[in-house]
């Protein structure tokens, strides 16, 4: 308990710091007089902007030998292992990749913080192999307890996402959750922020006819998620290996984000405050706009995912959900605007990062609806996941089962399909 408060506190102020020095950059080159709610709403400065970050992204990871393979955030959770030589360079990557607007999030970059310093404190201690994966998630869970702000669904998450470990769940737990407590500690101190109640939408009175409706609404969860994997695959196995340079991919690739952030404007950067103005804006946005969003955000975010931005997929996930729901009200005006808000934006990431019991806690603690309200989210999102187990070809997340597409052996994490095995 002691050792994972000390890595807890140290993870947390890790974590603290990406976030200031992710968020200064932003609010030096990120205005907040953007014309979010129409098309071309974008200032084709962006462009610029995108396509030098794809630029610094390429030449940074040739500089710092940075593979191509580079495991990702739910690989490094998932095996509680970092290398810590490419640890730092690629947490400073991720920095450059947010600042500079890539459609990704500050995931990446707090997994990747709080591992190191876990992996960090068993090596200055001497801590054997089987203690030094504790240590790495008591950092992890440090760095996501200050990020989330929220320390039970931070450990939540971790066990969730781990979930195939079903081993002296407390020994893991009790010190988890110690740790995320000192990381949102540090966190909340200083930054006075929480990622809770962050989208307040207007109550309802649940009826029986919506638990109806959040199954079609966890169907088309599922198809959605299974739309952004097929994305992300496409790109990775049909356009990526045309260009063989990473600085030139990297270039490309902002230029490509660049394009579509300045004609959707909604699509730029992580998506958390963008997910905010959509809610405020709904009224004023078209059905059409709205899908025009979540695809060209799908396309973002497979962009960014496969052309060597490194950053999180946790928000851009939440964003597309949040956003089809807003989409889907906004085409049936008869579904209450909170419950397909709340369905779709707990169901997506659900299932495209494995963790659907959290992503149900995280729909009360974000939205604001009660017990009774998170019930058709906790359906959509049970929904969605056993249709994607029911294609059969996709797997469950959790898994990690080795599934065929395109003679093609792939990891079933939506974020990292695409990756030969064979």
């Amino acid at each position: 308990m002691g050792r994972a408060a000390i890595i807890g506190f140290l993870a947390g102020v890790a974590a603290l710091t990406f976030n200031v020095a992710v968020s200064w950059g932003q609010d030096r080159i990120w205005r907040d007089d953007i014309e979010y709610y129409r098309f071309l709403g974008g200032s084709w400065w962006w462009v610029v902007v995108l396509t030098g970050t794809g630029l610094l992204v390429g030449l940074l990871r040739r500089w710092w030998k940075i593979p191509d393979d580079l495991d990702g955030s739910l690989t490094i959770l998932q095996g509680a292992s970092v290398d810590r030589s490419t640890a730092l360079p690629a947490i400073g990557i991720s920095v450059v990749s947010l600042v500079g607007g890539a459609s990704l999030g500050p995931f990446d970059g707090g997994v990747r913080s709080g591992a190191m310093i876990g992996d960090w404190w068993a090596s200055v201690r001497g801590i054997d192999e089987r203690e030094r994966e504790q240590t790495t998630l008591s950092g992890i869970n440090g760095a996501l307890g200050g990020l989330l702000t929220a320390p039970i669904l931070a450990t939540l998450l971790i066990t969730e996402l781990r979930w195939t470990e079903r081993r002296q769940y407390y020994r893991v737990l009790i010190p988890s959750l110690t740790a995320a407590i000192f990381g949102f500690t540090i966190n909340f101190a200083v930054l006075g922020d929480t990622f809770l109640g962050v989208y307040r939408l207007p109550p309802y009175e649940i009826e029986p006819w919506h638990l109806a409706v959040a199954l079609g609404l966890g169907f088309a969860a599922a198809i959605l998620a299974w739309i952004l994997g097929l994305v992300v695959f496409s790109i990775r196995r049909w356009v990526v290996p045309i260009v063989g340079s990473g600085v030139l991919r990297g270039t490309l690739g902002g230029l490509a984000m660049g394009v579509i952030a300045v004609a959707v404007p909604l699509t730029l950067a992580s998506g958390k405050s963008q997910l905010g103005v959509a809610i405020d804006g709904v009224g004023e946005m078209t059905t059409t706009l709205l899908l025009v969003v979540v695809a060209a955000k799908i396309v973002a975010v497979g962009i960014a995912l496969t052309t060597g931005f490194i950053g999180g997929p946790v928000m851009p996930a939440l964003f597309i959900g949040g956003a089809a729901g807003l989409a889907l009200h906004s085409a049936l005006p008869g579904i209450p605007l909170t419950l397909a808000f709340s369905c779709m934006l707990v169901a997506v990431p659900g299932i495209s990062i494995g963790a659907p019991f959290t992503m149900v806690f995280l729909a009360g603690l974000t939205v604001g609806i009660g017990p009774v309200e998170s019930v058709p989210a906790a359906i959509a999102v049970l929904t969605a996941y056993t249709v994607t187990a029911g294609f059969g070809w996709l797997g469950l997340p959790t898994e990690r089962t080795q599934v065929d597409i395109s003679e093609v052996t792939v990891q079933s994490e939506l974020f990292e399909i695409g990756e030969d095995t064979t």
